[in-house]
């Protein structure tokens, strides 16, 4: 199955019984009983034949779903997931959840059990991919207020223009406009956030599949995806795709067609997290915030020499990481005099109305990486605001500026 790469991990990650489930559920394959008296490797075997047999299309089909549920099964879709979790209401199904040690099998159980919220988990991942990626993101200034048009003459326009600006037939591109709220990163109140999904398939490939014990080539054509979002609140337009040369194209021409006001090409500020202040002790500004207590629980070193240092304490600890440190590695050791590498900082919410009381784990790393994008976006909001509130995070100008931005797609 080597174009089947996700499929593959899914196999190799799940537990056999889990995976074979699956399959004959989701795509009504037909997969031979397993012996439970055969140890995982050998039940993997027996199920893998099944699906090298499958005709290119139908595996491509079945490679798309789990390219989707791998894709929340590294670090960063698991911070989605335990964000996303959340919001589950049965109290059964959390614990269900909870006790599920197989990242992989705890995308699929979100997949399975709670489809909207594999949506939104799987929507949070992605942005927090394109985000971190100066190659995948640009942002413009566009008016405010400006009323986004959604009739057929200017869904046609648009349509048009971005098949001749991708170079592809109006029948290669799919288009689709949505309208949703989200939260402002400094009130917390909802916002109006539109956003338009470019679908464009990229010319055919070949690869290889296995036919009577030969190998011939299959052509597949493959679909690309591009986000073009909209905030009339503060006039951004904001851009995610791969293709670098091609973003602004995309943002002109959302400005044209569908917005009818042309934009000035202005970048808009991106953000610079700058947690080296962490280094010393400092007060956490608390006041007026639905906030019990902020606490420093993991700070990172590094030396010239190449040796490092990273030094965790618990939330419950009775002294604070920096006399932990001094007891822990010298009565004269200081991190104001070494670079930081990573800092983790634990934000206890109290219980406000329905939501129950919560601790947020905000983990600060390298130049710029931040895993605030990978939370929910209730809880996304209110860390940026309070980063920004204790000058942990800093809009910067530039095209040379890092790449952590501020709207999901």
């Amino acid at each position: 199955m080597n174009d089947s790469e996700n499929l593959s991990k899914l196999l190799g990650h799940l537990p056999p019984a889990v995976f074979r489930e699956f399959m004959v559920a989701e795509f009504g394959l037909a997969m031979p009983e397993l012996d439970k008296k055969q140890g995982k490797q050998e039940q993997r075997v027996v199920m893998e034949p099944v699906l090298s047999s499958l005709a290119v299309g139908a595996r491509r089909k079945i490679e798309e779903l789990a390219e989707r549920i791998v894709l929340l099964s590294d670090g960063s879709g698991q911070d989605v997931i335990e964000g996303i979790s959340l919001d589950l209401t049965d109290g059964d199904a959390k614990a269900a959840l909870a006790c599920i040690p197989n990242q992989y099998q705890r995308a699929l159980w979100l997949y399975v059990h709670a489809p909207t919220l594999f949506e939104e988990a799987l929507n949070a991942r992605q942005a927090d991919v394109f985000r971190q990626s100066v190659s995948c993101y640009s942002g413009y200034v566009a008016p405010k207020a400006l009323t986004v048009l959604e009739d057929a003459p200017a869904r046609q326009a648009f349509h048009q223009a971005v098949a001749e600006q991708l170079g592809c037939a109006v029948e290669a591109v799919a288009v689709q406009v949505f309208k949703r709220l989200r939260p402002d990163t400094v009130t917390g109140d909802e916002v109006d956030l539109y956003q338009v999904s470019v679908h464009h398939n990229r010319p055919p490939e070949l690869i290889d599949r296995v036919q009577a014990s030969e190998l011939v080539p299959q052509e597949v054509i493959r679909a690309v995806l591009s986000h073009i979002t909209y905030e009339p609140a503060n006039g951004h337009l904001e851009v995610l795709s791969k293709d670098t040369d091609g973003r602004e194209a995309l943002a002109r021409i959302m400005a044209d067609s569908l917005l009818h006001s042309p934009i000035t090409g202005d970048k808009i500020a991106l953000k610079q997290y700058d947690y080296q202040s962490l280094a010393g002790p400092r007060h956490f500004d608390i006041a007026g915030e639905d906030v019990a207590y902020v606490k420093v629980l993991e700070l990172g070193v590094t030396k010239p020499s190449f040796r490092s240092l990273v030094v965790k304490i618990s939330a419950r600890d009775a002294e604070d990481i920096y006399t932990a440190a001094k007891s822990i590695v010298a009565p004269s050791f200081d991190f104001r005099h070494h670079h930081l590498t990573n800092a983790k900082l634990s934000i206890r919410i109290k219980k406000v109305g329905s939501e129950r009381a919560r601790t947020l784990n905000v983990v600060l790393r390298d130049e710029n990486k931040c895993n605030i994008k990978t939370k929910r976006e209730k809880d996304r909001a209110l860390c940026d605001r309070l980063l920004t509130k204790w000058n942990l995070v800093r809009e910067v100008g530039g095209d040379a500026a890092p790449a952590i931005y501020k709207i999901a797609a």
